[in-house]
Parts: C-alpha cells; sequence; structure tokens
C-alpha cells in the first residue's frame, strides 16, 4: 500500500476520534453546586432584664402586702426619684414606674403572723452585677403604715419621706428630704442638701457636699441628740428645741435661730465660714467664742469672764443673763455674731 493512502488514513483517523470525544464534551451537562443547609433555631422566648447596675426594664408595677402597724421596710434604690408616704393602713403599696420587676419578701414575722420585717427589692435571674438587687426606675411610691420604719441605701436617688417613725437614710448622690418623722432620723448623701422639718428624736444629718436645712424640730426623750454635718455647705438649725446641739462645717456658715435651753450644750463650728446665733432677749447662756480671722459682734447684754488674745486665736469667754446654757463657738475664718430674736 503506498505510504501516502497511509498517512492520510491515520489522519482521517485521528479526526474521527477528536470530532467524538469533542461532542461527548460538549453533550454534557454542567454540574450545579449543592444548596448549603441552614441551620434553623427556635425565636427567644423573652427574659427578665439581664444583671447589672443600670438596667432598665421599663416595666411599670404595682404591689402590695399586709403588714403589722410597725413593720420595718428595707430597701435599696439604684436611681431614681423616690417617695415614701405614711398612711393609716396596716399595708405597703409599693408603685415603679418605667424601672425594674420588683418583689416584697418578708424576713420576719410577729407571733400574730404579720409581717414585721419587709425587704423590697429587684427580682434578680442567673449572675447578678453590682446594686442588682436594687429598685430602679423613673419614679418609686412607697406607702406605708404611720408606725413604720424605714432603712433606705441607695446611690443616685432624690428621695422623700413623710409621716413615718424612724428614717435611717444612705445615699451616694441626690437631695433628701424628710418631713413629720416621730421617733428619730439618721440621714446621709455624699452629694445634696438634706432638709428636716417637723420632727422629733435623736436626729443625725450628714451632707457631704451641700446644705443642711433643719427646721420645727424637738427631742423625743431626755438625752436626744441633734448632729449635723457638711463639708463645702452651709448649716441651717431654726426653731431647734434639743438640749443637745453639735453643728459642723469645713467650708460654710452655721446659722442658729431658736432658744439656748437651760442645761443645754451647744457646739458650733467650722473652719472657714461665718457663726450666726439669734436667741430671744431674755436668754440664759455662758458662751467660748474662738476665732481667728474675723470678729466678734453681739447684740445681747452680756459680762466677759476671760479674755485671751493671740496671733493664732482670739478667745473669748462670756455670760449672758444667768449663763444656764453652755454654747461653743469656734470659726477659723470668720466672724462670729449673737443677735436678737426680732418680736413681731
Amino acid at each position: 500500500m503506498p505510504r501516502n493512502f497511509v498517512n492520510l488514513l491515520c489522519l482521517l483517523v485521528v479526526l474521527c476520534l477528536t470530532g467524538a470525544m469533542a461532542g461527548s464534551a460538549f453533550g454534557q451537562k454542567e454540574k450545579l453546586p449543592k444548596t448549603p443547609k441552614i441551620k434553623e433555631f427556635p425565636p427567644a422566648t423573652p427574659t427578665t432584664e439581664p444583671p447589672g447596675f443600670f438596667d432598665e426594664g421599663g416595666v411599670t408595677s404595682e404591689k402590695s402586702m399586709i403588714v403589722d402597724s410597725n413593720v420595718l421596710v428595707k430597701l435599696c434604690v439604684a436611681h431614681g426619684e423616690l417617695r415614701i408616704n405614711g398612711w393609716q393602713r396596716n399595708e405597703v403599696r409599693v408603685f415603679v414606674k418605667d424601672g425594674r420587676n420588683f418583689r416584697m419578701k418578708p424576713l420576719e414575722k410577729s407571733e400574730q403572723g404579720k409581717v414585721n420585717w419587709l425587704w423590697i427589692g429587684n427580682v434578680v435571674e442567673g449572675r447578678p452585677g453590682p446594686s442588682a438587687e436594687c429598685l430602679a426606675g423613673e419614679s418609686i411610691e412607697i406607702d406605708a403604715p404611720l408606725g413604720a420604719s424605714l432603712d433606705l441605701s441607695g446611690r443616685e436617688v432624690r428621695t422623700s419621706v413623710d409621716s413615718l417613725k424612724k428614717v435611717k437614710v444612705t445615699i451616694g448622690s441626690g437631695a433628701i428630704v424628710l418631713r413629720n418623722i416621730t421617733g428619730g432620723i439618721n440621714a446621709e448623701t455624699g452629694r445634696g442638701d438634706v432638709m428636716v422639718e417637723s420632727s422629733a428624736g435623736a436626729i443625725s444629718v450628714t451632707g457631704y457636699t451641700g446644705n443642711v436645712v433643719i427646721t420645727d424640730v424637738k427631742s423625743g426623750q431626755i438625752g436626744d441628740q441633734l448632729k449635723a454635718r457638711t463639708n463645702t455647705g452651709a448649716v441651717t438649725m431654726q426653731n431647734v428645741e434639743h438640749r443637745q446641739i453639735d453643728a459642723n462645717s469645713i467650708s460654710g456658715s452655721i446659722l442658729f435661730d431658736g432658744k439656748f435651753l437651760s442645761g443645754g450644750i451647744y457646739k458650733f463650728r467650722t473652719s472657714s465660714g461665718s457663726i450666726r446665733v439669734v436667741v430671744p432677749t431674755a436668754s440664759s447662756f455662758t458662751f467660748t467664742a474662738t476665732y481667728g480671722d474675723g470678729e466678734l459682734n453681739t447684740e445681747l447684754p452680756h459680762k466677759i469672764l476671760t479674755e485671751n488674745i493671740t496671733p493664732q486665736a482670739n478667745i473669748v469667754v462670756a455670760k449672758v443673763g444667768a449663763g444656764d446654757a453652755t454654747v461653743n463657738l469656734t470659726t477659723t475664718n470668720g466672724s462670729i455674731s449673737i443677735a436678737k430674736q426680732k418680736v413681731y
């Protein structure tokens, strides 16, 4: 067979095989990628607010509980405006607006089965955070029996309490207003003013960076003391009928407008501020005035017992009337004045 014919035949065989292979490849369908499987989770069920300090639940709720007439109510408030009022019911009612869920838990009951120690706090689930057990809300209102006592702690709270028997308040920041407390007061705020009106019993008030105002108060029993303290504010006392008063300010003035009772002991001290005493003309007390950069002025007739003038301080001891009460007035940088009460 001629060589040229053989070569032509081989070429035809190769071309046929190549065409067959191309046709086979062209007719084959392209495989699409598989659709990935997506795992579906069930919808989350609503839960209570997570623990924390400023956890806002936005819940408005109200609860109440029958209690003993002399119940002790204990609670903590993280922040908000708090108003507590006494009423003529043996029941504690709590209303929280736009705040946390809360619960009322009896801590102790009397022999008659009445709740005489009640705790009010936030509903906490899971791992609690700082102050998670404290109430919080835009406003919190509590009604309690007139004979109830209050033990309140808080962080940033504007507090108003009216017509309870006894009150203890300790908060970090916020003003405190207490009215018609009949059995004693212990109030302290780190930042804010403190006002006490128309109350009785032993009273201790501290406003570290605010003013202290005390009006129309008296002792409940023999030996009750009145203590008022502020670091950077003024102390004002009007119509105060305690026989033992201790008022202090570091950088503020002190004003006393009232009566020095027979046998009473009164101590007024400030480091940088004036001291002003306004008493009736017929008062009877012995005073010791100690002052540095300032002067002593008195409108009442008095008899100087001793006078010691030094570059460091001036110390004057004098008697007004029979000298029945003992009064100590001390300022490092300020003046001392004793004035007559005006008669209307």
